[in-house]
């Protein structure tokens, strides 16, 4: 490449113009002014002046002619050779700019050293120079390095090495450039002055170029060229200086991308291998980057949430929390103040629904300008911090609320933490005991030798623990248990100890009581069973040695368990507390009083015979007697006594003991309040009775016992609609046993509850088979003891056996005595809902003979209520037994259950059990119980009662007028009594409501207008309780709207108006009765059908199983058919 052409000097047309203009005119002036007097000196002859003016003319043409050519050729030359100068110019830039332009392109495929090469290439070509080099400046400006030469430099001219470092002082006048900071130009580098010598290796100098690169106010790097043939010019330093700034721009730019990559790079290790979340977001907190790592936090990618706000990716509870806190940062910076880091922890969804716990860390992102262009920000999974924070809080506590003293120590033994069980138990408050020494509690209980021995265990094995008595702040001395570990650094070096210890002094006290409760009872603070055994066993060895009687008393307090129940247990207890005091009065010092639990206490008497246990038993009968103050009231129990004798009764505790409990029985048999002798006819009746009791145990096994059924009869049908089953026993050797006789045995002996299993599964499988013979029992009452009835299991064998057999449980009632039930009332509700639940029935057993309680009884969902037998045997002929009945009958009805009367036995109780209402009978007067073939033989007999004991002959109606008027009152009732009505009479709703409680009522008659109640109110009332009966208001007073609403509730039936027409009036309560008997018809028939359904279902089954039966049949093939 030829090098750059020297600049040409500018081109002034104008200035060639004036000058050619001012030659001209001046020659053109003098040739005037001087040959016109030349001429007219030279010629005087006009007519040769003449012609030699016009001569001269013409002369002046030429002459003015060529003057003009040879001014404006020379004028020509030199635009011409200017504008070939300018184009060479203009080439020449062009080339340079092309080449500065492929630098960039260039620098992408060779490494920084060759690319300053392939730039000085390009400024010795451009420039016409023969060498080229660079040299790099360190920020010290006193330092300069050789780092490049050009290709051809190296190859001929230089042998210095890259990377020299030497001073700028040390460098000659081609480094003037850096120390003058501008271009320096030596066109004789042979006469130059200044010169420091040239470094070894570098090449010879001629002429040079030397251009510092400025960036920063400082001199980055120094370029030269040397070595041109010719001078260098403006235009040679223009050129270095260009490819010098292209070079420098380029390599900053390139080591700014390779700086800008590495930290890409850098930034991507870290982002991708850390377990922290980095993201970016806009200012509307929009993520606009967000690491890989947020996928192993929430199972989210990065793309799935690139472009959701930060809000979406928190709990919704946190989000308008998150959502506020970055929109007032936001609007912080807006108004000019400061962004605030933001730091929050909450909980972050995951992309499976889970939670983790996360630190959001939130600052702001600028632009070069300290504009705010968005967020930047780290989150961080805090699951395990948090985890070790509630642990540490759990550790805490644990530590606090320990209820052991925990005391921690340094390796010295300086306290430096107690807990508060600490202080609770020694009386020392924190700040008395942090800094002291664990002595300050010591005893003195344990001397030096203890102490060393604690310690020696704690050097060698770390721990040690043991029982030791220290002494609180207050002075006491009080026994722990004491516990010391000794804490280790990762060098094993003891940092710590610490102590737990407990307070033994309540545990102590404890054993104490324990040991004393071995013996004796808490209750009287007698002895108990335990040391009576022992006792008795010690005098018995003492009298047999001396050879003297010994007497043992059993004392039982009769009745005792009916005042624990009426009265309260803490009454009972102080009654026993006031018998032990009685009892141990009357016995001298070396006798033993012990009670054993309950009702009873024992006395062992030594050197007493049975004269002195005759006086000795009377006189405690007679203490016991004495009215005893139980809380506000007065109370007076009797006792039944237990005599034995040694050695006439037995000569060990054992053989007493059974002998006293046989004697003590007797004494109750006698009629309590009594003593009874133990005696061997007595010993025989206990014999016999466990061996009983013993063939009790064995009669499931050996199929002794089995059911028979009595039936019950409905009233209205007279046709039976339930059977009792009944248990009988019988015993190879005893025969029939009554169930009187062997029900209490089994009760006593634990059996019942087996016994009455083995009764309701044998129920439900008769049942069964009635069913599959095609007789449709209504239903089978199967009695529960109340021991049964207690058993948590009961409801899961009634549900067993109903599985088992197959049966409807409507077909099963269980019958439950009233007394069963007030034990334990919530959990007996329970049980009977949970019986309920399966779809049995539930009657009430024996109403009235126990403890009857209305406020309970109507919290139970009770079916039936069975009138006890001992009610009805004398209702013919004792009246308060007839009202009894009525009562229990009314009672039932009003709650909604049916009446049941056992034990009716003749016609007459029949009928006064129709005409009272009753819903069924069962007794000897239909039929006494029978076993099964002849209850199959009743339900084919189809038998039923008579038709004149029915309660559907015409039943007297009974009919309740209301009103506050008494000459109202007498006239409705002699009016309607002319029809054969009961009537009954109240004079305001409060006493027409007691009235329905205490009798069947079949149609109500009532004012409207009365004190107190209105009508209507009255008539709801009754509605609500006694749906059945039929209401009419009878009235003069009309208040439309109460009334058209109560007509409209079905509250009342008709509305009459006073005054009244006699015949009117009779005929409308003549069609109320009519009305009622459409409805007790309508409600018999659906009995009958319900039956008649029931007994369809059967007969569908017994086909259905037929048919089974035949398809096996046929499925079993030929063979099996015909056999």
């Amino acid at each position: 490449m030829s090098p750059p052409p020297s600049e040409p000097p500018p081109l002034q047309p104008k200035h060639s113009a004036s000058r050619l203009v001012w030659i001209y005119a001046a020659f053109a002036s003098l040739w005037i002014t001087l040959s016109d007097q030349v001429v007219a000196w030279l010629v005087s002859d006009p007519f040769q002046l003449a012609r030699i003016s016009t001569f001269k003319g013409w002369f002046f043409v030429a002459i003015t002619t060529w003057l003009l050519h040879t001014l404006l050729r020379r004028l020509l030359a030199q635009i011409t050779a200017s504008e070939d100068q300018h184009r060479v110019l203009l080439d020449f830039k062009t080339r340079r700019t092309e080449a500065l332009l492929d630098l960039s392109e260039a620098s992408q495929h060779m490494d920084e050293r060759g690319f300053m090469q392939y730039g000085q290439e390009l400024a010795e070509q451009l420039t016409g120079s023969q060498i080229a080099f660079i040299h790099l400046v360190h920020e010290d400006q006193e330092t300069i390095e050789l780092v490049a030469w050009s290709k051809a430099t190296l190859a001929n001219y230089c042998t210095a090495a890259y990377d020299n470092h030497y001073p700028v002082s040390q460098a000659g006048i081609w480094a003037d450039a850096l120390r003058q900071r501008a271009p320096v130009v030596i066109n004789d580098y042979a006469t130059a002055t200044g010169k420091h010598g040239l470094p070894a290796g570098h090449a010879h100098l001629a002429r040079l170029i030397s251009v510092p690169v400025m960036d920063g106010g400082l001199v980055r790097m120094m370029t030269g060229v040397g070595n041109k043939s010719t001078r260098y010019d403006e235009q040679d330093v223009e050129t270095v200086r260009l490819i010098s700034d292209a070079i420098w721009h380029i390599v900053q730019q390139r080591r700014s991308q390779a700086a800008l990559r590495k930290s890409e790079y850098q930034l991507q290790l870290v982002t991708h291998n850390i377990q922290d979340v980095i993201w970016t977001a806009d200012l509307q907190g929009k993520f606009t980057y967000i690491s890989p790592a947020v996928e192993l936090l929430s199972g989210f990618k990065p793309e799935e949430l690139l472009g959701k706000n930060l809000s979406a990716i928190v709990a919704a509870e946190d989000a308008d929390e998150v959502r506020q806190a970055i929109a007032k940062v936001i609007a912080d910076h807006a108004a000019g103040l400061a962004f605030s880091p933001l730091q929050r922890e909450i909980e972050q969804p995951c992309k499976d629904g889970s939670r983790v716990w996360i630190e959001v860390n939130v600052n702001g992102m600028y632009d070069d300008k300290a504009q705010l262009i968005g967020m930047v920000g780290v989150i961080r999974n805090i699951a395990k911090r948090k985890e070790q924070d509630r642990l540490l809080q759990l550790a805490n506590q644990v530590f606090e609320q320990s209820q052991e003293g925990i005391t921690v120590t340094d390796a010295a033994g300086i306290i430096v933490a107690v807990n508060a069980a600490f202080s609770r138990i020694t009386g020392y408050d924190r700040a008395e005991v942090v800094g002291q020494n664990p002595r300050i509690l010591h005893s003195g209980r344990q001397d030096a030798a203890y102490y060393r021995a604690m310690w020696d265990a704690l050097t060698s094995v770390g721990r040690w623990s043991s029982e030791i008595w220290n002494k609180r702040k207050d002075g006491t001395i009080y026994p722990e248990w004491l516990a010391i570990s000794a804490l280790r650094d990762l060098r094993g070096q003891t940092t710590h100890f610490v102590a737990n210890f407990s307070d033994l002094s309540q545990s102590k006290a404890a054993e104490s009581r324990i040991q004393w409760l071995s013996y004796f009872d808490p209750l009287t603070g007698l002895p108990n069973r335990t040391l009576l055994q022992d006792r008795t066993a010690l005098t018995l060895s003492m009298v047999q040695r001396a050879n003297e009687p010994l007497t043992m008393m059993l004392v039982a307090l009769d009745h005792f368990s009916t005042i624990n129940d009426t009265m309260g247990h803490h009454l009972g207890d102080q009654l026993l507390v006031e018998t032990a005091r009685r009892l141990s009065v009357s016995v001298r010092e070396q006798d033993t009083v012990a009670h054993l639990g309950g009702k009873e206490f024992v006395l062992v008497l030594p050197g007493t015979d049975q004269l002195g246990a005759t006086h000795l038993a009377t006189e405690m009968l007679g203490n016991i007697s004495q009215p005893c103050k139980l809380g506000d009231r007065e109370v007076s129990v009797t006792a039944s006594i237990g005599i034995v004798s040694y050695p006439e009764n037995g000569t060990r505790f054992e053989d007493l003991f059974r002998a006293v409990e046989i004697a003590m029985r007797n004494a109750q048999a006698k009629g309590r309040n009594t003593y009874a002798f133990f005696s061997t006819e007595l010993y025989d009746q206990v014999l016999a009775h466990e061996a009983m009791t013993q063939a009790l145990r064995q009669a499931i096994a050996n199929q002794e016992l089995s059911l028979v059924y009595q039936p019950q009869v409905d009233l209205q049908t007279g046709q039976i609609c339930g059977l009792e089953a009944l248990l009988r026993w019988t015993h190879p050797e005893y025969g029939q046993v009554s169930p009187v006789q062997f029900i209490p045995l089994a009760e006593k002996a634990g059996l019942i509850i087996s016994i009455g299993e083995w009764v309701l599964n044998q129920a439900c499988q008769d049942v069964r088979h009635w069913l599959d013979l095609g007789i449709m029992v209504p239903h089978v009452a199967i009695n529960a003891s109340p021991l049964q009835f207690r058993d948590n299991d009961f409801v899961a064998q009634v549900r067993s056996a109903l599985n088992t057999s197959g049966i409807d449980p409507a077909q099963i009632y269980i019958e439950v005595t009233e007394s069963a039930l007030m034990d334990d009332v919530p959990r007996n509700e329970a049980m009977l809902h949970a019986l309920k639940e399966l779809g049995i029935q539930l009657s009430l057993d024996d109403f009235g003979t126990g403890y009857s309680s209305l406020s309970y009884l109507k919290r139970f969902p009770f079916d039936q209520v069975k009138i006890d037998q001992s009610f009805v045997r004398d209702i013919a002929t004792n009246p308060s037994d007839m009202m009894l009945v009525k009562v229990i009958i009314s009672m039932a009805h009003g709650l909604g259950m049916k009446a049941i009367a056992e034990g009716v036995e003749t016609e007459a109780q029949c009928d006064i059990m129709r005409t009272s209402l009753c819903d069924e009978i069962q007794g000897y007067f239909f039929s006494k119980p029978v076993k099964m073939p002849e209850i199959e033989q009743l339900f084919s007999e189809a038998r039923q009662l008579p038709e004149h004991l029915l309660r559907q002959k015409k039943p007297q109606r009974t009919l309740l007028l209301v009103d506050d008027e008494a000459n109202i009152l007498s006239a409705l009732k002699r009016l309607l009594r002319r029809d054969g009505h009961q009537i009954l009479t109240a004079n305001n709703g409060a006493e027409g409501l007691k009235i329905l409680a205490e009798h069947r009522v079949d149609i109500i008659l009532s004012d409207q207008r009365m004190p107190g109640m209105t009508g209507v109110d009255f008539l709801r009332a009754a509605k609500a309780l006694y749906p059945d009966t039929i209401r009419i208001v009878l009235s003069g007073y009309t208040e439309l709207q109460s009334v058209t609403d109560a007509i409209n509730e079905g509250a009342v039936y008709r509305f009459l108006t006073k005054p009244w027409d006699d015949d009117a009036l009779r005929e409308q309560i003549n069609k109320a009765i009519e009305y009622r008997q459409v409805i007790e018809d309508n409600r018999q028939l659906e009995n009958q059908v319900y039956n008649t359904n029931r007994e369809l279902m059967a007969a569908n089954r017994k086909l259905k199983d037929l048919l089974q039966q035949l398809q096996a049949g046929q499925a079993s093939g030929p063979g099996c058919a015909s056999s």
